[in-house]
């Protein structure tokens, strides 16, 4: 479980959100503790390009492991500015329109070679199926490291994260 540390600027983010303030940071917490999978906006040749991710997150920074077969990986090569949504899973009975979803801006990096070791533990941890990926010459992890952050919660339940906020949820 996640523990939260409430700050005293909570309030002043900017969005539509009245729900107390632990509420929004427990929908985030809930969010990524169920999602596994994000969804990237990367830019191609030709314009904007969306592909799907296995992510984990590691001290406030998201870790993809990424084929650099992909397009994706070679648009992040060329531009690290990237999007990412995270986004709660549909369900039969619950209005898409009301799904609660996480989106990201940032820039993607290759994991330093200081690091690897404990974010590729933190990314096993939470992706152990990725484990013999990592012996593909063709796989590199990379760091998201979140520059503007938006919370949706359902409907008139929209605010800012910011970057004291996220650290202190991941």
């Amino acid at each position: 479980m996640v523990v939260v540390a409430v700050d005293k600027d909570l309030n002043s983010s900017e969005g539509t959100d009245t729900s107390e303030p632990d509420s929004w940071m427990q929908g985030v917490q809930q969010l990524l503790i169920e999602s596994r999978i994000s969804f990237l906006a990367s830019m191609g040749e030709h314009g904007p390009e969306t592909s799907m991710a296995p992510f984990a997150i590691h001290e406030g920074k998201i870790l993809l492991h990424l084929s650099s077969l992909a397009k994706h990986t070679r648009n992040i090569e060329r531009k690290a500015n990237i999007g990412m949504m995270i986004c709660t899973p549909e369900r039969l009975d619950d209005s898409p329109l009301a799904l609660p979803r996480l989106s990201l801006q940032g820039k993607a990096t290759h994991v330093d070679d200081e690091d690897m070791a404990d974010e590729k533990l933190a990314y096993l941890k939470r992706i152990p199926d990725a484990e013999q990926l990592f012996s593909f010459a063709d796989f590199c992890l990379f760091q998201l490291t979140p520059s503007h952050i938006y919370w949706v919660g359902g409907f008139g339940k929209a605010r800012k994260v910011s970057l004291q906020q996220w650290q202190a949820l991941t």
